[in-house]
């Protein structure tokens, strides 16, 4: 066993646990993830539900002052119908009522059917002190359970009264501070929303309308799923952060760590600000230790030792192959070179034949005195000799599989100068391979329109007569192929369907075999020729 084979049996052993390792933890993490997203998904939807909940009583103590404001007297059984859909639809309601101003020069008429009361500090409902002004509630729905509560003056208190007057003087809805719930022995708290009610006629306060919430129905009765994932403190921002509700059980909850996890949120509360801390339960915040996770590490493991014993029964394999492939490898390289070889001095052979041929043609030529026939031999020439170089750059690529257009561009014109040496010529063309099977036909084309135009386009050989050559990349498979010259342009009315003699039916065929785009405009100063193809090699 050597050096390397043995650090590569650890180095399969280090990744395979790392790996493991990375999936367990990555499985826990998102189960993390997916549980901080949920806390996420519960805060946003708390803060929505209590700001509905909120506006829902605001809208219902805006409903019933504006009942108030148009009657004089409302009885109990009518105020019950109004307030029956008010008492369903709100979270947390303990009660809705209705509580008249009485100037305290008028208490004693008042006290002859009800006697107006107040708390003392036992927290026992006694008569009322003498003050400037109460607010006796006189009208309660639900009424039974809390009997007690008529008469009590909702104006003897600090908090209620701070409440009241905020609404008397804004005209809008108020919500009080944290409040000890009269009917409540338990020591739970609750709040008040009220509206300050005015007659229709008068801008003069004539009494208060008030709906009594306790925050724990509150809470849990609008927050019913979300307050499974979280605990939950609220504070009345407006009363130096006084604590209206918390279910956080403080000597549980190590202080730094509350810190660290709590989601401090603000909400509107018609008049006031709550400040909400959301504090995730624990089972949201520990690590899950998800049983599909340890199935995965073990799997790991046990598919690690098993790679390591496989990867040395490979290795042991490998070593009695290495000769064998080494010796056949060698073998497949003279092969391939004797092709290669071979491929070469066919293509050599052809392009020899083809000048041969070009030769056989010459010296026919030199017996014919028709100028038709030379010229549809020197057309014949030019074709052949065309494809010769495509042979000959075909064998003197190193792989033999492609042709380099610039320099077949630059032989071919190289080769046409010297037949006709009264035109220059300039050629932009970047490195462009073409494959074989588009090498000839692609050969033939150019060669037939740059021999039209050294043949036709200038008829006077004594001007400046240039030709252009312009290759582009279009994009990653499909070429563009300019040639333009400055001559004398194209006859009025040509049409490349109509012309006379081969070479445009040559240039047609070859364009349809090669699945090519052929273009062409002319004018006095010139004609240009496009070829567009793809090239695949």
């Amino acid at each position: 066993m050597t050096t390397l084979q043995i650090l590569k049996y650890l180095a399969v052993l280090l990744i395979g646990s790392s790996l493991a390792l990375f999936i367990f933890f990555s499985i826990n993490n998102r189960y993390l993830l997916q549980n901080k997203s949920a806390v996420d998904s519960a805060v946003t939807k708390s803060v929505i539900k209590l700001e509905d909940e909120l506006n829902k009583i605001n809208l219902v103590v805006e409903s019933m002052a504006f009942f108030y404001e148009n009657k004089s007297y409302i009885p109990q059984k009518l105020f019950e119908r109004f307030t029956d859909p008010f008492i369903k639809e709100l979270n947390g309601i303990k009660a809705l009522a209705w509580a008249p101003k009485v100037e305290d020069s008028l208490r004693t008429k008042f006290e002859e059917y009800r006697t107006i009361t107040q708390i003392d500090s036992s927290g026992q409902l006694v008569p009322t002190t003498s003050n400037n002004v109460h607010y006796p509630v006189t009208t309660l729905n639900p009424v039974v359970p809390f009997k007690q509560v008529l008469g009590y003056d909702v104006f003897s208190d600090s908090t209620k009264r701070e409440a009241i007057l905020r609404s008397i003087e804004t005209g809008k809805p108020a919500i009080s501070g944290p409040i000890q719930l009269i009917s409540e022995a338990d020591g739970v708290g609750g709040i008040l929303a009220l509206k300050s009610v005015s007659s229709a006629i008068s801008p003069e306060n004539k009494g208060i309308v008030l709906g009594v919430y306790r925050m724990d129905k509150l809470i849990s009765e609008t927050l019913k799923s979300e307050i499974k994932v979280f605990n939950l403190c609220i504070h009345d921002h407006e009363a130096g952060d006084t604590l209206l509700f918390s279910n956080v059980h403080t000597s549980k909850t190590h202080k730094d760590q509350y810190e660290k996890t709590v989601i401090k949120k603000s909400i509107n509360a018609i008049d006031r600000k709550w400040d909400v801390h959301f504090v995730p339960k624990q089972e949201y915040l520990s690590f899950p230790h998800v049983f599909e996770s340890y199935v995965v590490l073990i799997l790991g493991l046990a598919t690690t030792l098993l790679l390591a014993h496989l990867a040395r029964r490979r290795d042991n394999h490998n070593d009695r192959l290495e000769a064998r492939v080494l010796l056949r490898t060698a073998e497949l390289e003279e092969s391939n070179k004797q092709k290669e070889n071979l491929l070469r001095e066919i293509h050599h052979r052809v392009k020899n034949n083809l000048q041969i041929t070009s030769s056989l043609i010459n010296m026919q030529k030199r017996k014919l005195v028709s100028k038709e026939a030379i010229t549809a031999l020197e057309d014949s020439q030019a074709r052949i000799s065309a494809i010769a170089l495509t042979h000959q750059k075909i064998y003197q690529d190193k792989d033999s599989k492609a042709v380099n257009l610039h320099e077949y561009l630059k032989d071919l014109m190289e080769y046409q100068n010297k037949i006709s040496p009264s035109f220059s010529y300039k050629i932009d063309c970047p490195e462009i391979s073409i494959d074989l099977d588009k090498a000839v036909p692609l050969a033939l084309i150019i060669s037939e329109l740059v021999t039209n135009a050294v043949k036709h386009a200038y008829p006077d050989k004594k001007n400046y007569n240039e030709l252009r050559i312009d290759v582009k990349k279009l994009d990653k498979s499909n070429i563009s192929l300019t040639i333009r010259d400055n001559g004398k342009g194209l006859p009025e009315g040509f049409a490349i369907e109509n012309a006379e003699g081969i070479g445009f039916d040559i240039i047609k065929a070859l364009c349809r075999q090669i699945s090519a785009e052929l273009s062409y405009n002319s004018d006095s100063t010139g004609t240009n020729f496009s070829v567009i193809f793809n090239n695949q090699t």
